[in-house]
């Protein structure tokens, strides 16, 4: 595992790229003095049938489960114990979590998955709590790119004519120079959609940034947004946002006294994400771009940066076979990036030695700035070139979309093996954490109750720190779920489908899953998910299918997410073949969504290549890969994608997995046992009867 020393190194460039730094505390924090068994009363009260919220909102209905959960935070808060709570769609945990955190007077950083969940958090849970139990101060903070930048507007105003034409740039200039405009800054609260050029040009860049330096510091809207999350009782981040504070021992975000983790299953999936180091060919080209550098910079390094790049990406293209999966493993050094590091590095030295003498004070702020980014960029791509530490790093090239000529470019990274270490010393050692999401427990042994045989949270303990044996002291719940599944769903799980098979002879295979799930769309008429693990499956499925089908059909990767959950909304019987991002966090209540069909067992890919070296180190410990790690992660997964179909007590619908192991292998009936307790068949005639009902 990376030091704490090494890890700072390695990340300071990314930490900047999302967040001004800054050294802002709290000067002091007031929290009332309550009890555990008091504030558990208060909160108790809050959302029980005759409290503060049934008194106010006309057919209230308290929900048992959230009234567990909220007086599990309760004791979580007071007796600054770490919680784990599984509460499912429909209990209402955002509530559950603001509730006590309000009453406790604590401060408390809420982390999410994604910019759209703490968008509703902000905007529409949090005021509810503000009107209906007490006003406390929050705060919404995003990376700097979310925010207007003043400066770099003016400059555009004044400089660049044809922005001056466009409609939508003259509407944020009037905004942002309206006196009495509420705008803060945030891109997606103007009310418009902004061309994706201009919105480049005029957002804060900490690379672009004077800071106190600017002219406009004083209405800057990133030191605005800071100095609300100082003021702050409840402040709203992502998951990216947290762990980049978590490396800098919480430098970047206010004091706290309790994080929530809200869609906590993400959290090693996203500081994998958020510490891997990846080079392309744009970071190269925008920084020999920088106007500084041309000027005072040797021009020869310049020239030799240049060309060293164009070999390395040349080279690779060369001699990486990528297949269709369009990534492979990076097994040795590559010299032509390491030599590259070095011109990188020597051009940092370049910068250094003729720095000129009496600049103004922006300037000099913007020189640092860029002698950091030049040093950084050389450490980054001499570690992912190395490739020395394959103890702690699997190194690997693939192919994304891009500005090359074939729409799309190769680069390279370092992701890290081991994350648990890290989250354990960095984030639950350092506060109490509290962590919730429809989806935390599988199956599997149970180390503290071992005569226990239900779900438990073993699984998603071990991959993020908090051991079972080594903090038996953290409290966990499963709640009991909101819906009625026996009533309102059926689980459809056939057995004559033929087994996944991958590769080029599935040809067969793809046409009785495409089969099964015209059937199943024909009796549902239409209103329907259909999810992939692999963007090939639905691409065939989709050309099989589409000719047949009289429903308004939604393919992911025609265009947004937004826009296709938008028109499957309002398009009636719609159709729409999906693939991961909507698995989760896409929320379809009523007759619009009733069918929910999964093609198989989203597992890893086998060739994904940190799931690849995670199993190898495993196997090599000699420890239960599959059972262990592989399985409880797709358990997971699954759970999430069948979690689309019910989203009110009202709703009614089928869910079906595709997959034929779920009988035939030996952990099909631990898999069935995580799942929601709907009423099972293996007819397709039982599918047509529910829907004809």
């Amino acid at each position: 595992m990376l030091s704490i020393v090494a890890y700072r190194a390695l990340w300071y460039t990314a930490l900047e790229k999302v967040f001004i730094i800054h050294s802002g505390k709290r000067e002091e924090k007031m929290p009332e003095k309550t009890d555990s068994t008091a504030l558990t009363r208060i909160v108790e009260a809050d959302l029980c049938q005759g409290g503060v919220l049934s008194q106010s909102l006309p057919g209230y209905e308290e929900r048992p489960p959230q009234i567990e959960m909220t007086t599990l935070v309760a004791r979580s808060l007071m007796e600054n114990v770490p919680a784990i709570i599984e509460a499912g769609t429909g209990t209402g945990k955002s509530l559950a979590y603001l509730v006590p955190i309000v009453r406790s007077g604590k401060v408390a950083i809420i982390s999410t998955a994604n910019k759209a969940l703490q968008e509703q958090l902000f905007y529409k849970d949090i005021p509810f709590v503000q009107q209906h139990i007490k006003h406390f101060e929050a705060a919404l903070v995003k990376g700097v790119s979310n925010y207007v930048c003043i400066d770099r507007l003016e400059n555009e105003r004044v400089g660049m004519q044809f922005y001056g034409k466009n409609r939508e740039f003259s509407r944020l200039v009037t905004m942002v120079n309206d006196a009495d405009s509420t705008f803060m800054g945030d891109f997606e609260t103007l009310g418009f959609q902004l061309p994706a050029d201009i919105r480049t040009r005029v957002a804060t860049d900490s690379d672009q940034c004077a800071w106190s330096k600017c002219n406009y510091f004083g209405d800057c809207y990133v030191r605005l947004m800071r100095e609300r999350a100082s003021r702050a009782k409840v402040i709203v981040v992502n998951h990216t946002l947290l762990l980049l504070d978590a490396a800098l021992d919480g430098f970047l975000l206010p004091e706290r006294d309790v994080i929530i983790l809200d869609e906590a299953h993400h959290l090693e999936e996203e500081a994998t994400r958020a510490f891997t180091i990846t080079i392309n060919p744009t970071q190269i080209t925008l920084l020999l771009a920088q106007r500084m550098l041309k000027e005072h910079s040797q021009l020869s390094l310049q020239d030799e940066a240049n060309r060293l790049a164009s070999d390395v990406w040349q080279h690779l293209a060369l001699v990486a076979d990528l297949g269709f999966k369009g990534r492979i493993n990076l097994e040795r050094p590559l010299e032509e990036g390491l030599r590259l590091a070095t011109v990188v590095a020597d051009l940092a030295d370049s910068l250094r030695k003729q720095r000129p003498k009496d600049m103004p004070e922006k300037e000099n702020q913007l020189y640092d700035k860029l002698l950091k980014r030049t040093q950084n960029l050389a450490e980054h791509i001499r570690t992912v070139f190395s490739v020395d530490s394959p103890d702690k790093f699997v190194y690997y090239i693939e192919r994304v979309e891009g500005q090359g000529a074939r729409g799309f470019q190769l680069q390279a990274s370092a992701a890290p093996l081991d994350v648990t270490t890290w989250l354990k010393e960095r984030l639950f050692e350092q506060c109490n954490v509290i962590c919730t999401s429809a989806t935390l427990a599988t199956f599997g042994p149970n180390p503290t109750h071992p005569e226990e045989k239900g779900p438990n949270f073993s699984y998603f303990r071990r991959r993020i720190g908090l051991d079972s044996i080594e903090r038996p002291e953290v409290l966990e719940r499963i709640l009991s779920l909101a819906f009625d599944y026996e009533s309102n769903a059926l689980l459809y799980l056939p057995r004559d489908l033929p087994a996944p098979v991958f590769g080029v002879n599935s040809e067969d295979y793809m046409k009785s899953i495409a089969r099964e799930m015209y059937r199943l769309v024909k009796a549902s008429r239409g209103r329907a998910f259909l999810l992939f693990s692999s963007k090939r499956m639905l691409d065939r499925a989709y050309e099989l299918m589409s000719p047949h089908l009289p429903y308004p059909l939604l393919k992911q990767g025609d265009t947004t997410r937004i826009e296709l959950t938008r028109r499957f909304r309002e398009e009636e019987g719609a159709v729409l073949f999906g693939l991961k991002s909507f698995w989760e966090g896409v929320d379809i209540p009523g007759d619009a969504l009733s069918l929910v069909v999964i093609d198989k067992l989203p597992f890893d890919p086998p060739d994904d290549p940190v799931h690849e070296a995670r199993v190898a180190l495993m196997k090599a410990a000699g420890e239960n890969w599959f059972g262990t790690y592989v399985l409880p992660q797709a358990v997971l997964r699954l759970k999430q994608g069948l979690g689309r179909l019910l989203r009110t007590r009202e709703d009614r619908g089928v869910m079906a997995i595709l997959d034929t192991r779920l009988h035939t292998k030996g952990y099909g009936k631990l898999v069935l046992n995580a799942l929601p307790p709907a009423r099972r068949t293996m007819s397709i005639s039982d599918v047509e009867r529910f829907f004809a009902q």
